[in-house]
């Protein structure tokens, strides 16, 4: 990974001069306006294609922004068309790889990034200086590395996923990061603690809160997020300034802050003062939000709040240390004795009754913690099980079983593993589980190569019986 990003650091940098960037393709070569085109493929590297929305107004008289989006499951389309409100209202070209996907080895990754990049480059007329990058989970994360590893991107719109695990934070170029999270996305307390860090380090951020889970945000949300990288663009001089359109980012950040009061939502309030007072230096005084940030956090309500805060942050993390310390300790063993999954099933209880509970910030917290040992138990079942590390892919599909009982696919993909690990007993019972859920494929159990040493067994042949 560490050789990877030097290699990668030096290539984006290499594609990304001005000059090779601002090199205007034939006009009867751009894609229809208006419209989101599902492939586009790089000329140099056809196996690599992206999909593009250029806004109805486009033209090859000037420069223009544009947002080089990825997905987890490299979804372009779908990562596009949240974009295009905002394109059509602020005049972005809007990029989405269709290869690069969570999972893709690097040096793949970055052939993908690289013929993207310089494809747009060499097909529109591109913006310098406003180039951005934005993604999903790991999709996030794949925007914030390039960002991280290039001084050309001026701002990542960060969903879902921060920083990867190697991010130097000593060295961060000066980009601008938006950060937008569901209030019960797993990473939710990851990003929280990165929009403190990076302000901590003197970086221009801001973190945008929304009700959901781990999914993209809405179009709205990201078009929130795009008018603030045009409002970083005009402090900083790169576009030139609109008066209205600040003082209607002004209007919308004072009734979000006032909004907040009212709700009793104290933290988020203050947090949206401290953003008005670093972003909009020119209205500040004539409001006094320096004057009601300082009266809010002297306030009783604001230091209980921080402290029900810290409290119910430790809680989180405690919970999810028990779990997937639990988790990895079963799985270097291989197994899961009743007494672990009695303990483990027993956690999970809690945090489902937390959730059908009255307590707003309880069941968000169970939601996030349920979500994070889900995910992590399919990742990583996931990677043992192509590893063919077969009794640790096993101990993560029966725990992932334990947060979703009732999913069939889960079952059936236990009793592969099991199959497949010579445990007849098991993988059998675990078929006929995920058939008496609802599994009712029988062409694809007939054919399952993990099942050829079943087929003789009359527990196989009765539970096929059942399925059309």
């Amino acid at each position: 990974m560490r050789q990877f990003v030097k290699v990668f650091a030096l290539s984006v940098i290499i594609l990304m001069l001005p000059g090779q960037l601002t090199i205007g393709f034939g006009q009867k070569s751009v894609p229809e306006k208006g419209k989101i085109i599902d492939t586009v493929r790089c000329r140099s590297n056809p196996k690599i294609s992206y999909a593009i929305y250029l806004p109805a107004s486009y033209s090859e008289n000037k420069k223009w922004p544009v947002i080089f989006v990825f997905d987890p499951a490299a979804r372009g389309k779908v990562a596009v068309s949240g974009f295009v409100q905002a394109s059509e209202k602020l005049g972005y070209i809007i990029v989405c790889s269709n290869n690069s996907r969570n999972q893709l080895p690097w040096t793949e990754l970055s052939e993908v990034i690289n013929s993207m990049f310089t494809d747009v480059g060499e097909k529109f007329k591109i913006d310098p200086g406003r180039i951005y990058t934005s993604g999903f989970s790991g999709g996030s994360r794949v925007a914030s590395t390039i960002a991280l590893n290039s001084n050309l991107i001026s701002g990542v719109i960060a969903c879902g996923a921060g920083f990867s695990d190697l991010a130097d934070y000593n060295n961060i170029p000066a980009f601008n990061y938006y950060e937008l999270v569901g209030n019960r996305d797993m990473n939710y307390l990851e990003m929280c603690d990165l929009e403190k860090k990076l302000a901590g380090y003197g970086k221009t951020v801001q973190l945008k809160v929304f009700e959901g889970t781990h999914a993209w945000p809405s179009p709205e949300l990201l078009e929130e997020a795009v008018e603030w990288m045009d409002l970083q663009a005009m402090i900083k001089g790169s576009i030139k300034k609109n008066p209205p359109f600040i003082g209607s980012q002004f209007d919308r950040y004072i009734r979000n802050a006032e909004l907040l009061l009212r709700e009793g939502k104290l933290i988020t309030a203050a947090q949206q003062y401290e953003y008005i007072i670093k972003d909009f230096p020119d209205y500040n005084s004539a409001v006094n939000i320096k004057g009601k940030l300082d009266s809010l956090k002297k306030s009783d309500g604001y230091i209980k709040a921080v402290k029900s805060w810290d409290k119910s942050r430790s809680f989180e993390l405690k919970i999810q240390s028990k779990l997937i310390s639990a988790l990895i300790e079963q799985v270097r063993a291989e197994s899961l004795p009743d007494s672990i999954r009695s303990d483990i099933s027993g956690q999970i209880r809690m945090l489902r009754n937390l959730e059908k509970g009255k307590d707003k910030t309880n069941q968000d917290i169970a939601s996030r913690v349920l979500m994070m040992l889900n995910i992590f138990c399919a990742e990583r079942g996931r990677n043992y099980f192509n590893e063919k590390k077969f009794g640790a892919a096993s101990v993560c599909y029966e725990i992932q079983s334990l947060v979703e009982p009732e999913n069939n696919k889960l079952y059936y993909q236990l009793a592969k593993i099991y199959s497949l690990g010579n445990e007849t007993d098991k993988s059998l019972s675990s078929l006929v589980k995920a058939i008496n859920l609802g599994y009712n494929d029988r062409e694809s159990i007939e054919k399952e190569p993990a099942f050829i040493a079943l087929k003789n067994e009359k527990r196989f042949r009765d539970a096929i019986k059942k399925l059309k």
